[in-house]
């Protein structure tokens, strides 16, 4: 080295440490990078002022905060930027940064580039040392080609009243000069935001989460973590959840301080300090529970049913240090009270013989179950007697030896859901010489084991189809009136035909004149309360249209035939030479009785 470089060495720290306020340590060079990274000390100063070093964890820096995102974090003391890595921080506006870049290679330059500050220190390292460039405002470097490597050291410092700084760092052939500075490769950049105090560990709402879970059975473990709130009601005997992650203004884990937890209603909480686990137990036995050890700023708050078997709520404060940070209200369904069938959207004519499945529209009940209060109950998270479903029980008539299907289907069988509030199940009616009325109830068993029946609903057990009728809604139509044909259908007993038995074998012609709208009349058409309705469209030309309508049936029957009339409201000629004769006819009669009135006189 020269003696004309050495002193221009000794100005720049010199000067360096005059401007920035610290002097600069450069230890013995110790090669600890790979050939194109760089690396930035996270290691806070012993001294008050920054340090510069090739070895790793000599180096320590002044003002830095942290981390934004995870690129190139290697571990809390250290931050490695290679092949265009790109980090976001935070730091104070006292910060200064030393950082090392390694160039193992003699044939290209590296620079670094700042915005927002500038370098308070530089320095080359290795035996092949050459002139180091430093512009005149001290934010940009560059180191030329040497004989064996042009690697440098150096500390960065933010400017005054800066509120962003950006540093930068190029290698490569075209890196030739300050000029040329920004000409190679990224090889990483660093941008941080400058703030006025450090918030670390302070709390922050939009970065942490703070949310209701999906309940979980008592005994059992608690899984999953949503980072919104599950609105779903719980269901009676359940254990409510609520996740807690605490984080800082830069997303950074809080893991120390006092969590609380105060539950109202005579629910109990209980803090556990991490996720969910196998093994937790999650015991609750006061209304209110206190953690310290914050692991990963984690919590699981788990909360009980305020009155056992009983619909309620309960409202959680959640505190931290003291200070509220979160209020969840979670609600709870109670135990089973009550069972009823949906009239309007069930079968109450059923087929003998027939276990159908309910997308069929055969045989299909849909079915509520609720609690006191009115609520309707996930039937899947009550007695294990639902688990398929309700039961059948108390059958009369022609029902005696029904039941419903024990195996759950997603067309079939379907349990009753919180959020669908209803339930779908299928009737078993056995082949068998009962046809006609009967009735039947739904039964659900509660928490304490206790039947909970419905109350007797009516039903009819029908046969096959024996035979078959037919009706129009008018006996004459005016054009683009809408006219409904309905075909009725009965067993050999004269029992309606049950719910969802198809048009097996359906023949029906209707004339041009008729149009047919919605959904057509075919053999896949099905009885509904006996019967089957076809629209039609009447047409614009009056007249009399044929149809033949005939179906397959146990006992033979002759098609039904006939004709619709259609009218228009126009008087035709012969109407009108009718009214003519009626008229005179009329007046010939005035006149005689006129006559007979006047010879009396």
């Amino acid at each position: 080295m020269s003696t004309k470089t050495l002193k221009q060495r000794i100005a720049l720290v010199a000067a360096s440490a005059l401007t920035a306020g610290f002097l600069s340590v450069v230890s013995a060079p110790v090669a600890n990078a790979a050939d194109g990274e760089v690396m930035i000390s996270l290691k806070p100063s012993t001294t008050g002022s920054a340090v510069t070093s090739t070895t790793q964890g000599d180096a320590r820096q002044v003002g830095w905060v942290t981390a934004t995102n995870t690129v190139g974090v290697a571990s809390t003391d250290l931050l490695t930027l290679a092949s265009g890595d790109a980090q976001t921080g935070i730091c104070l506006s006292t910060c200064s940064l030393a950082f090392e870049v390694e160039n193992e290679s003699d044939s290209v330059g590296i620079s670094v580039v700042v915005s927002g500050g500038v370098l308070s220190s530089l320095d080359d390292i290795g035996a092949g040392e050459t002139t180091l460039s430093l512009s005149g405002n001290r934010q940009i470097a560059h180191l030329a080609t040497g004989a064996t490597n042009s690697s440098f050291v150096g500390i960065v410092s933010a400017s005054s009243g800066a509120t962003t700084m950006q540093v930068q760092f190029y290698r490569g052939t075209g890196v030739a000069g300050l000029t040329s500075a920004t000409a190679g490769t990224l090889l990483g950049s660093l941008t941080l935001t400058i703030a006025a105090a450090s918030a670390s560990g302070t709390f922050s709402a939009a970065n942490s989460v703070i949310a209701t879970q999906i309940a979980y059975a008592a005994g059992s473990t608690a899984s999953g973590l949503l980072t919104y709130d599950n609105t779903s009601r719980i269901s009676n005997g359940y254990r409510g959840a609520i996740y807690v992650s605490l984080k800082d203004p830069y997303t950074a884990a809080i893991t120390t301080g006092t969590v609380t937890a105060t539950a109202t209603n005579g629910a109990n909480v209980n803090i556990n300090d991490a996720a969910p686990a196998a093994g937790h137990d999650y015991a609750a036995t006061s209304a209110f529970d206190t953690d310290t050890d914050l692991a990963g700023g984690d919590a699981y708050i788990t909360v009980t049913q305020p009155v056992a078997n009983t619909a309620g709520s309960t409202t959680v404060t959640i505190t931290l240090d003291g200070a509220v940070i979160a209020t969840k209200t979670l609600n709870w369904n109670g135990d089973i009270a009550s069972i009823a069938l949906d009239s309007a959207n069930s079968n109450s004519i059923f087929k003998n013989g027939a276990d159908v499945e309910f997308a069929g529209g055969q045989n299909g009940l849909v079915y509520v179950v609720k609690d006191a209060a009115g609520n309707a109950v996930h039937l899947a998270d009550t007695a294990s007697a639902n688990a398929n479903g309700p039961t059948m029980t108390g059958q009369t008539g022609a029902m005696v030896g029904a039941s419903l299907t024990a195996t759950l289907s997603t067309t079939t069988a379907v349990l009753q859901t919180v959020s669908n509030g209803y339930g779908t199940t299928t009737v078993i009616v056995p082949t068998s010489a009962l046809n006609g009325a009967g009735t039947y109830k739904l039964r659900v068993v509660n928490a304490q084991g206790a039947n909970v029946d419905s109350a007797a609903i009516n039903a009819t057990v029908s046969g096959g189809l024996d035979s078959f009728a037919i009706s129009w809604d008018k006996a004459v139509y005016a054009p683009g009136d809408l006219a409904t044909l309905t075909i009725t259908g009965k067993d050999s007993k004269g029992t309606t035909i049950a719910d969802g038995v198809a048009l097996a074998g359906l023949e029906l012609s209707v004339a041009s004149g008729l149009t047919a709208v919605g959904t057509a009349c075919t053999t896949a058409s099905t009885f509904s309360g006996g019967k089957v309705t076809c629209k039609y469209s009447a047409g614009n030309t009056a007249g009399a249209y044929s149809y033949s309508i005939d179906l397959t049936t146990s006992t033979a029957q002759a098609a039904s035939v006939g004709a619709v009339q259609v009218k228009t409201s126009a008087v035709s000629n012969e109407d009108v030479l009718k009214s003519i004769v009626a008229l005179i006819a009329s007046i010939n009669k005035q006149i005689q009785a006129l006559q007979k009135l006047i010879l009396k006189r």
